[in-house]
């Protein structure tokens, strides 16, 4: 039965992660990312990897934190701090050895990302954080959060392609036409 938890909260957790990069709004992003963390904060748990299982709950308090700020319009850079200095005692307390330095700085780099409301710089910021995550799942045999960070990887460069790249190129196009006229 707990295998079966373990494979569910890490498929959901997946799905989440992977449709969060396919927004182009804070509030997407961060929404789905929260469900996803607490999906993974269950699997991590079950698979007996407590500094994933910590991080990924925090994750969840940081981002609506950080989505109620964003939406009002005020500053985020002191809670962020803050966060990352919870980060930096929970990967004290929960030591595993060194492989609890890839969640921290995975969290560190996503915290300073989901503190931004552009969301170019939140994709851009997110392709080392999921990196740090794919080798520590590789670590405690996570193996749909491997799915769901390697999958997510791939989903931010599509929607940087999309969001940012594509529209670039679009624009740039349209100003060559101008100025040839």
């Amino acid at each position: 039965m707990i295998n079966i938890l373990i494979r569910v909260s890490g498929i959901l957790g997946l799905v989440l992660g992977v449709a969060a990069f396919q927004s182009n709004k804070h509030k997407g992003i961060v929404m789905a990312k929260m469900g996803s963390e607490a999906a993974f904060t269950v699997q991590y748990y079950l698979l007996d990897a407590p500094t994933g299982s910590i991080m990924n709950f925090i994750g969840v308090v940081r981002n609506f934190l950080f989505y109620k700020l964003v939406e009002k319009g005020k500053s985020t850079q002191v809670v962020m701090w803050v966060f990352c200095g919870i980060y930096v005692l929970s990967a004290i307390i929960t030591w595993e050895g060194p492989e609890s330095l890839l969640p921290l700085i995975g969290k560190l780099c996503s915290t300073v990302a989901y503190s931004m409301k552009n969301t170019r710089n939140i994709r851009i910021i997110n392709i080392p954080t999921l990196t740090m995550w794919i080798v520590y799942n590789i670590t405690c045999s996570a193996w749909e959060a491997l799915a769901a960070d390697t999958i997510s990887l791939v989903s931010v460069l599509i929607a940087m392609g999309r969001f940012d790249i594509a529209p670039y190129f679009r624009n740039k196009k349209d100003n060559c036409k101008v100025l040839q006229k």
